[in-house]
């Protein structure tokens, strides 16, 4: 994939994206990260670790809870394949990749990970991380995890389609896009690099998913399909099997849904 047009592109915009970006920055609703416990368990069956580590998506920014938040939401998809998920959740709002990697190696030492849901990037897009910065962070980020949980699985939810977020005026929103798609490029090469990574493409069908009030973040409603996609995806690679389950059978055969 030849990422330089869209990288040239991206920059040539930037002199009407950027004062677009500072304008929406003033003006766009801030909301609130999700209330509720950071950590629980959830189902019965074979104990399984879960860390979600990220941004706001990790943070359940506009959908009310925990509960209703994609950690919360894959835990219980996770429980429903027959395991005991003891989850735990390390998001923040406004988080890029240097914050997730501090934050990461500032864990306590007692944190345990079976698996490891990653959600980073969009800051990167709107905080002009260079690709190159981008790179070597996204490879030292993997191996902090890898060398505090080496039998670890690592889900990387790839950035989405931000040329499909309601909020951005134009041209700032087909911009995003552009840079979103250039650093997933790169974070799906780095992540096929490392053999207990994983990367699941994001996709966003306006017609099925809704976004929260922002405009920048997924509703309630779409992090429901976003974890059952995610959860499918890790049971067909055989990451995560339910009991009873043969090996190489795919537990959802359909693993392309969508949402913002």
């Amino acid at each position: 994939m030849n990422l330089l047009p869209a990288r040239v592109l991206f920059w040539i915009l930037l002199p009407v994206t950027i004062p677009q970006g500072l304008w929406l920055r003033r003006r766009a609703t801030r909301l609130p990260g999700a209330a509720g416990e950071r950590r629980g368990i959830r189902g019965e069956g074979a104990d399984l670790h879960l860390l979600a580590i990220g941004d706001s998506i990790i943070d359940g920014v506009g959908t009310g809870s925990v509960e209703a938040a994609l950690p919360g939401q894959f835990a219980t998809a996770l429980a429903r394949g027959g395991r005991r998920v003891h989850w735990r959740v390390e998001g923040a709002s406004g988080h890029g990749l240097r914050d997730v990697t501090a934050r990461l190696a500032s864990l306590p030492a007692e944190v345990r990970a079976d698996l490891v849901l990653l959600s980073v990037g969009v800051n990167d897009v709107t905080g002009l991380t260079r690709t190159h910065r981008w790179r070597r962070g996204l490879r030292q980020l993997l191996q902090v995890i890898d060398s505090r949980w080496p039998d670890a699985r690592i889900l990387f939810a790839g950035l989405p389609p931000m040329d499909r977020f309601p909020l951005p005026p134009q041209p700032l929103r087909f911009s995003l896009g552009l840079r979103a798609r250039v650093l997933d490029a790169i974070a799906r090469t780095v992540i096929g690099e490392n053999p207990n990574a994983i990367h699941v493409p994001t996709r966003i069908d306006p017609r099925q998913h809704g976004f929260c009030e922002d405009g920048f973040h997924p509703s309630a409603d779409s992090c429901t399909l976003w974890a059952n996609e995610l959860a499918g995806v890790l049971m067909a690679e055989g990451a995560v099997r339910p009991p009873g389950l043969q090996a190489g059978t795919p537990a959802n055969e359909d693993t392309r849904s969508t949402r913002p």
